[in-house]
């Protein structure tokens, strides 16, 4: 089997946000009603403060479930988060929804700018500036040929053509695979995503949800 990697990003995949300033914002700007979101039934709270002083939040055990069953396939889970300008804080967040030891926080060589608590921004001039896409691009630089590659994050969609045709002109690469899923921030990744997550990690079709 192909080498198979995920990229797995924090905020609005694994966990979400139920009062969110953002979202807050977006309802004042439409002149809607804002209300924080409640934790759904098959959901558990994490009532700890997060990545720069936000939550609580939520998960869904099966999406870590499904991620725990894919590492133990032999797929490489990788961090790929704002997250990891906090190292020691990231781990923790392993250990308290049971991901620890399933992904593995990224070394040195696999990220050739800093990771920064910026979004990325889609417009043209600075999209490929961001560090998520300028890692992306030199982690596919040096994959082995035919391997498989997935980016779970609600900021970077693998589904439209413009990301993963950038990352393989880049890096010069067109023998490798690009897929992706792209969760709604306000639900994580569903249960579909995870059921295609687990199939693909034992040799089903690359996920583009």
């Amino acid at each position: 089997m192909a080498r198979r990697t995920v990229l797995l990003s924090v905020d609005g995949s694994l966990l979400v946000e139920l009062d969110s300033p953002e979202r807050a914002y977006a309802a004042y700007r439409l002149g809607k009603d804002y209300s924080p979101l409640t934790v759904p039934p098959e959901a558990l709270l994490v009532d700890a403060v997060g990545h720069d002083g936000r939550g609580p939040y939520f998960y869904r055990p099966a999406v870590v479930e499904a991620v725990r069953a894919s590492a133990h396939a032999g797929v490489d889970i990788v961090w790929n988060t704002r997250w990891l300008t906090n190292p020691m804080q990231l781990e923790l967040l392993a250990q308290i929804v049971g991901l620890a030891g399933a992904v593995r926080i990224p070394d040195g060589s696999e990220l050739p700018v800093s990771p920064t608590s910026d979004r990325v921004d889609h417009a043209p001039n600075v999209l490929w500036e961001h560090w998520k896409l300028r890692a992306l691009v030199e982690r596919a630089r040096h994959l082995p040929a035919g391997a498989e590659l997935v980016v779970v994050d609600t900021e970077l969609d693998m589904v439209s053509p413009r990301i993963p045709h950038g990352v393989a002109r880049r890096a010069r690469r067109d023998d490798i695979r690009l897929g992706g899923i792209m969760p709604v921030g306000t639900r994580g990744l569903d249960d579909v995503a995870a059921r295609s997550l687990r199939e693909w990690a034992t040799g089903g079709d690359i996920p583009r949800i």
